[in-house]
């Protein structure tokens, strides 16, 4: 029964312990006392049955062996709580009654309320369901799809100092152009192509002592923490840049740390000598390895997942089944400290790397020695198998190097500063990264030596980039006058010049024009003289025929007259005759007028022929003006080349600022874009963490009004119960009452046989003393000596009767005085019953005037969630706008990819 004032308290404090912050039901104030009275005798420091410890709360959330035995916001889906409310077998504590009312509902309202831990600690989510990180594929075979890269990262810096640190962790994707940088309270990612930054992951736990990409490079792990504080291993996920897992809860930082290749392990080891594997899917510990007397310095799931290999500051190497931990190997042989592990990608062979300056490959059939050599002097403190077979190292010599697998060096790239402390190898972009001391990291092309440029630890603030960037601006924009100038010069040069040719190709042409001119003019006077020079041969001819024809035709004609005188009758002779005549002197006059033409004709010739004369003269000077014209456009045309390569350069002069001067404005505006995105992701935590405040506040409403409405509905069952309770003892108690009359009744008959039983007894003790006497008178008489012993046989029978008859008179007043008590008892527990009914009735108002407020703030509550997902859901659209405005300039980053 739980006492009034303990009642009163549940009612007005919020039920088991709280209403405000100060009252709020917490570990140490409320629930360890309960533990420490019923449960650490079994599960504390000392002794953790199930592996359960219950005596802190870092252990006692930590689980046990059957898993978390706790549930924050919802008591009902904890173990601890299933076991303690008899919910769930092995009832707990063991062989003992279930704890009283008030104890259980103060720790159900401890889990309902979120688990804290103290007063002040802010309360558990719920936990968030499970999710697998199991994946399936091969480490040597490439992922479907474009590799994991960053979509639009966060780019400000958590920290940054006047003075870099040494470099505590590289590593590299192994499908991507994508190198990971620790540095302080932060891991920052880096385009191995570009060198340009693409990310910065907060890790506030403090320094990452280890980064290591998934097989699939979707994953970044960071193992770390603060010395001799505290150590976790922390997961993010590539492309979102959200935690995806934590594990790990240790009292040292971490200085080795894996994922397995199925994700399904994470393994982690330091100052504390032990190795400590948790499933991904839980977040539980899966197993441990106790087996190194030294700080552990590295480990790595192989490839294939099968197995895991672990290395400490002694020499110690070892390799465990990954699944089991079971030991596979001890792969002695170092005399020195191992800094550094390595599985080849086929996993069959392990390289391991040694303060004794040695580089060993091991195979795993046997774990066989298979190669050995001397990598650095002083000591080889990073190492790291490539893709391809090959291995990067670095060392106390403060120079990387890059090896074949037989030992043979390939490349001594260029010494740091200082104590060169990582080394890792981009396959994908084949260029080697390594970190010194003094904080410095330095990229070089694996393939020729050469220096590609600086990564940081310690980028600055985002304010600081833009002003460098603004700062340049002016000088980019002097150089672009500068050549913009120039090229209007070289421009105006080049096109008087082209003027000029132009001139003297518009002469050349009119020279040309003329000279054809004259060309044409000479060949018409050409024509002309040859068609009269052929006139004057035809007239020449025809003149000497004609003289030639005339005298004859003229004889010809006198003879023919003469004949046609002489016979006058003859009409033909007649007309012969008269046409002979008609001939002749139409030749002599076509001899006249061709004599004639020819003078005419011989005159025209000499014209023309002076004509020709003057005109070839004039072709001669057209054909000189034009082979200089030509050549003076020749002489133009080739001066222009020279221009043309000064524009061309002043061009390219030009369009080298013209792009200098966009890539610097380009830059002013992506850290506009970054300084933006970065305010507005502030605004988007803080409007989840109100949002999560809101949810909190509802689920702590809604707990509190759970438990309230449970109180009232358990303290109605305990009225009814009670009720029941005395009806059940009122009738035990008649049933009681009937058989105590009984009892003493039978008591009653009992006491007078047993009275009559000793009055008996004696009498008969008598007779058989007299009948003694007679048998002693009468020694022959048998009859009288029958009679004798039988009489003392019965004697002894009454005797023992006697003895009964007492003690079941003893039994019957015992069970008298045992009814009496039970009656009383039942009496006693009537009204105990009431007693506890009318407290538990005289609680029922409280209760139920508690019930309303608690429906009233869930109510408030629960009004404030959709302005809160409202404005969480606006931050997040305007988060959301602003990396689309930066997603094109992370694109160009990444096309090198």
């Amino acid at each position: 029964m739980i006492p009034i004032r303990n009642i009163t308290l549940l009612l007005f404090a919020g039920f088991a312990c709280t209403a405000t912050a100060d009252d709020k039901v917490n570990y140490e104030d409320h629930v360890k006392p309960i533990l420490r009275q019923k449960c650490f005798s079994c599960h504390s420091t000392n002794k953790k049955t199930s592996d359960l410890d219950l005596s802190t709360y870092t252990t006692l959330m930590q689980g046990g062996a059957s898993g978390a035995a706790v549930t924050p916001g919802s008591a009902g889906d904890s173990y601890l709580f299933s076991l303690i409310n008899h919910d769930l077998e092995p009832y707990m504590p063991p062989e003992s009654d279930r704890l009283p009312d008030d104890m259980l509902a103060t720790i159900r309202k401890w889990i309902d309320t979120g688990a804290p831990e103290t007063a002040s600690s802010k309360v558990m989510l719920p936990k968030k369901p499970a999710v697998s990180l199991a994946i399936d594929g091969a480490a040597d075979t490439r992922p479907e799809g474009p590799p994991p890269m960053p979509d639009v990262l966060n780019l400000a810096p958590v920290v940054h100092t006047s003075a870099t640190t040494a470099v505590p962790a590289l590593a590299t994707s192994p499908w991507a152009k994508l190198v990971a940088v620790a540095g302080q309270k932060q891991v920052i990612l880096f385009s191995s192509e570009t060198l340009e930054p693409l990310g910065v992951l907060p890790f506030p736990e403090g320094q990452a002592r280890v980064l290591k990409f998934s097989r699939n490079g979707a994953l970044l792990l960071a193992g770390g923490g603060h010395g001799a504080s505290k150590g976790l291993a922390v997961v993010w996920n590539i492309r979102t840049g959200e935690r995806v897992i934590e594990v790990g809860d240790e009292l040292d930082e971490v200085l080795a740390a894996d994922i397995s290749s199925d994700q399904m392990f994470v393994a982690l080891g330091g100052p504390g000598k032990v190795v400590r594997v948790y499933s991904t899917q839980t977040g539980e510990l899966a197993y441990e390895v106790t087996k190194h007397t030294d700080w552990i310095h590295s480990l790595e799931f192989s490839p294939d997942g099968v197995l895991l290999a672990t290395a400490d500051r002694a020499g110690g190497l070892f390799v465990w089944e990954a699944f089991t931990g079971r030991e596979y190997l001890n792969l002695a042989g170092h005399k020195g400290g191992i800094n550094a592990l390595s599985w080849r990608i086929d996993s069959n062979v392990l390289a391991s790397a040694s303060e004794d300056r040695s580089v060993k490959l091991w195979e795993m059939e046997a774990g066989g020695n298979i190669k050995s050599w001397d990598a650095h002097g002083g000591g080889v403190t990073g190492l790291e198998f490539c893709r391809d077979g090959r291995l990067v190292t670095c060392g106390r010599d403060n120079v990387a190097k890059l090896w074949d697998q037989n030992g043979a060096q390939l490349l001594a790239f260029e010494a740091l500063g200082d104590l060169a402390l990582q080394v890792t190898h981009c396959d994908e972009s084949n260029r080697v990264i390594a970190g010194d001391w003094t904080g410095e990291i330095r990229v070089w092309n694996a393939a020729d030596g050469a220096r590609i440029g600086n990564l940081t630890t310690n980028p600055p603030a985002l304010e600081d980039r833009l002003q460098a960037a603004e700062g340049r601006l002016p000088e980019l924009n002097q150089q672009q006058s500068e050549t913009q100038q120039a090229v209007a010069a070289a421009t105006a040069e080049r096109n008087s010049h082209a003027q000029q040719i132009e001139s003297a190709r518009q002469a050349h042409t009119a020279a040309q024009t003329a000279l054809a001119e004259q060309q044409t003019s000479l060949k018409n006077v050409q024509q002309q003289i040859t068609t009269v020079q052929q006139q004057i041969t035809t007239s020449q001819e025809r003149i000497a025929a004609l003289k030639k024809a005339i005298p004859d035709l003229t004889a010809a004609a006198e003879t023919a007259g003469k004949a046609s005188e002489l016979i006058p009758a003859d009409e033909q002779l007649k007309a012969v005759a008269e046409q002979l005549k008609t001939q002749t002197e139409a030749r002599n006059t076509e001899l006249q007028q061709t004599e004639a033409g020819l003078e005419t004709a011989s005159v025209a010739l000499t014209e023309h022929q002076k004509s020709a004369a003057s005109i070839t003269q004039s072709v001669q000077q057209a054909e000189q003006q034009a082979a200089a014209t030509a050549s003076t456009v020749e002489q133009l045309t080739a001066a222009l080349a020279p221009l043309d390569e000064k524009l061309a350069a002043a061009q390219t002069a030009d369009s080298a600022a013209q792009k200098l001067l966009s890539d610097g404005q380009a830059e002013i505006e992506k850290w506009n874009q970054y300084i933006a995105l970065r305010d507005e992701l502030d605004v988007l935590r803080q409007q989840r963490d109100t949002l999560q405040q809101a949810r909190m506040a509802a689920l702590e409403a809604e707990a509190a009004l759970k438990t309230a409405q449970q109180q009232f509905e358990e303290t109605q069952r305990a009225i009814s119960t009670g009720e029941a309770a005395i009806a059940d003892a009122k009738q035990n108690s008649d049933a009681l009452t009937a058989k105590l009359a009984a009892t003493e009744q039978q008591k009653v008959v009992q006491a007078e046989q047993a009275a009559k039983h000793e009055q008996a007894v004696p009498a008969l003790q008598a007779a058989v003393k007299q009948i003694n006497q007679a048998a002693a008178v009468l020694p022959n008489d048998e009859d009288i000596k029958q009679s004798a012993e039988a009489l003392a046989k019965a004697v002894a029978g009454q005797q023992q009767q006697l003895a009964q008859r007492k003690q079941l008179v003893a039994e019957t007043d015992a069970a008298i005085q045992a009814t009496k008590s039970a009656i009383q008892a039942a009496a006693e527990k009537i009204t105990a019953t009431q007693q506890k009914i009318l407290e538990n009735q005289q609680a029922i108002p409280q209760l139920m005037a508690a019930i309303a407020p608690l429906e009233q703030q869930l109510t408030d509550a629960q009004a404030k969630l959709p302005a809160a997902e409202a404005e969480f859901n606006r931050a997040e659209a305007v988060v959301e706008a602003r990396r689309e405005k930066i997603r094109p300039q992370i694109q160009v980053i990444q096309a090198a990819r």
